[in-house]
């Protein structure tokens, strides 16, 4: 039987046990990992379906030799995606494996490529309570979730290093920094939030709040050298870091009117 594409709908449905289970097995073998990307969005309360479940961990090639002892089989199927963009091993590895039940495709992928680091951040953890028609093992286990402001933090240094050619991917990254902007309420509700986030992002994070449009090429643009200046202490936070009335950056009438992305693109490059 062959693998059927994965979608699954939150957490809580009957499928949440066979999902995560890979969790269950990197645990008992002791591999520091966290679930990535949608499936974290979906433990803050982002409404979003997700797909191929994404993992991070130190060693992709240990953690996949580690699976497929356990029943995971190598999934060798071109091309190699993050969502929907297509990506490079050579830039961004990944191993890719599916579950012995043909349940689940897991991607690995190395946490230092995205900007997380599995030692030093606090990691949350949801409990996930095995179905007892499937398993023997009537224990909960717990699956690691990053905690919001480190995903948040990974997300948009991401989005702000991705290659500039890489149109497909930076809409995948921005989307998700966008996800957890629109329905997480203590993103929107409580500047003290900034306080948990690195420093150099926080005056993205003023940004947002004050109404700039996020994801688009002239946003990146003007965050990139914000964030490097304050990586190097010469820059001072504010409310907001442009005027309000700034078209390209604020947008009043969404993005009517905005150049398209094709042009914005080539816009950039050349800067």
């Amino acid at each position: 039987m062959g693998f059927e594409l994965n979608y699954h709908l939150g957490t809580g449905k009957p499928s949440t046990e066979k999902r995560y289970r890979v969790s269950q097995v990197l645990s008992d073998h002791q591999v520091p990992h966290v679930v990535w990307f949608e499936d974290a969005l979906v433990h803050y309360g982002v409404p979003t379906a997700v797909f191929d479940l994404y993992i991070l961990v130190e060693d992709i090639e240990l953690t996949a030799e580690c699976l497929a002892k356990a029943g995971w089989t190598f999934d060798m199927h071109r091309p190699h995606r993050i969502g929907n963009a297509e990506v490079d091993l050579m830039s961004l590895p990944q191993q890719r494996l599916i579950s012995a039940d043909n349940h689940t495709r897991t991607i690995l992928l190395p946490a230092t490529d995205w900007n997380f680091s599995l030692t030093d951040a606090q990691l949350e953890y949801a409990d996930i309570r095995p179905d007892s028609a499937s398993s023997d093992n009537k224990l909960p286990f717990k699956v690691p979730f990053p905690p919001l402001a480190g995903l948040l933090d990974a997300l948009i240094e991401s989005w702000l290093e991705c290659p500039s050619d890489d149109t497909m991917l930076s809409i995948v990254l921005a989307c998700q920094i966008s996800y957890l902007y629109a329905h997480v309420p203590v993103l929107k509700q409580q500047k003290s939030f900034v306080e948990q986030m690195r420093y150099e992002h926080r005056q993205f994070h003023f940004d947002v709040l004050a109404g700039m449009e996020t994801g688009t090429l002239p946003f990146r643009r003007h965050q990139r050298p914000i964030r490097d200046a304050l990586r190097r202490g010469e820059y001072e936070l504010r409310e907001c870091s442009a005027p309000r009335d700034t078209k390209e950056l604020f947008f009043p009438l969404g993005r009517l009117g905005s150049k398209p992305v094709e042009e914005e693109q080539q816009d950039e490059d050349t800067t």
